[in-house]
């Protein structure tokens, strides 16, 4: 599974790491850090962490505003307090958190904790992240609620480009035709493969690799993994019905085809 701990001292997050390795050794474990309220934030929206240990006495933002915040983020990350003080027990429990432990921490009351968790921990390779696209208006993607930082402008493109495809994989010389305004097929293929690999880099930095797909000369996108209005638009979902306005992918102009299906749909 993957845990978080967020502490200010560097020595209790070590010790905590420690002590979870003794009680629930699992070569399935990883362990992410934090020492502020913000970097835990960071974490939580960049991985699909099933439990979370919060010191409550953080500067700035404390543990209990960390874990309102983690439950708005993702509520099935278990959480688990951890404090020298005793007096947050009836707050932290009013946040429904899965324990509150008091340093240092003792190992049955941790091994308990980790057994008597509220949420269901699977397999941390099982754990499905999603991507959340928007193609009304501007093209945006999101990971969790943190927009994806694309380095290439042609690679968003290219991913706005094969969202549409709806999981239908494109040629390279399908694609550079409509991306890239290159006569010289050489020239175009380099595009592509630049586009590519810095499409791949990006994801990686959110542990999606998996999103985009190739196989042979052909590429396309794995929906499983994707989250889109234009997705909930053609299932007839009322809510993605009432978000469109006659935009679709506004900043790209091989979009406006789409623009009259979607108006007739």
């Amino acid at each position: 599974m993957n845990i978080l701990i967020a502490d200010d001292e560097m020595s209790m997050r070590y010790d905590l790491k420690l002590a979870v390795e003794r009680v629930a050794p699992s070569d399935e474990n990883t362990f992410f850090f934090a020492q502020n309220y913000e970097t835990a934030v960071e974490q939580i929206q960049n991985n699909p962490i099933s439990v979370a240990f919060l010191d409550i006495n953080m500067p700035g933002k404390n543990g209990l505003a960390l874990a309102q915040a983690i439950k708005r983020l993702n509520p099935d990350v278990n959480i688990i307090m951890v404090t020298a003080y005793r007096e947050y027990a009836l707050d932290a429990l009013r946040l429904y958190v899965s324990a509150y432990l008091l340093k240092p921490v003792d190992d049955n009351e941790l091994r308990e904790a980790l057994d008597n968790l509220r949420k269901p921990v699977g397999n941390a390779k099982d754990a499905v992240k999603k991507l959340t696209v928007r193609c009304f208006g501007n093209f945006e993607v999101y990971a969790g609620e943190k927009p994806v930082r694309f380095t290439r402008q042609k690679g968003k493109e290219l991913f706005a480009y094969l969202v549409c495809l709806r999981g239908t994989s494109a040629t390279r010389g399908e694609i550079c035709a409509n991306l890239f305004e290159e006569s010289n097929e050489k020239k175009g293929f380099e595009y592509l493969k630049k586009a590519v690999q810095s499409l791949k880099k990006d994801f990686s930095k959110y542990q999606l690799e998996d999103v985009l797909e190739h196989s042979r000369n052909a590429y396309s996108v794995n929906t499983d993994l994707i989250q889109c209005d234009y997705y909930d638009f053609l299932e007839q979902k009322p809510e993605a019905r009432n978000l469109y306005r006659g935009e679709f992918l506004r900043q790209y102009s091989w979009a406006e085809t789409y623009i009259y299906h979607l108006d007739h749909f």
